[in-house]
């Protein structure tokens, strides 16, 4: 492999999926609705666990 050689396919892939992924830290670190938003699922998992696990508190049986 010669290490002069141009830019090649796999070096836009790469510099694109870094552009993408700064685009997006970026844009997450400056938008406080973007980062609920992608937030949202883990809270509301977590609220469905402690729910799950009160209903078994509730039922007399102990939470895994």
């Amino acid at each position: 492999m010669n290490m002069h050689q141009s830019v090649g396919t796999m070096d836009i892939v790469v510099f694109l999926a870094l552009a993408l992924a700064l685009g997006f830290f970026i844009a997450w670190s400056l938008s406080p609705a973007l980062r609920a938003s992608i937030e949202r699922p883990k809270h509301r998992f977590q609220e469905n666990l402690r729910s799950y696990d009160e209903g078994l508190l509730r039922r007399g049986k102990e939470p895994r």
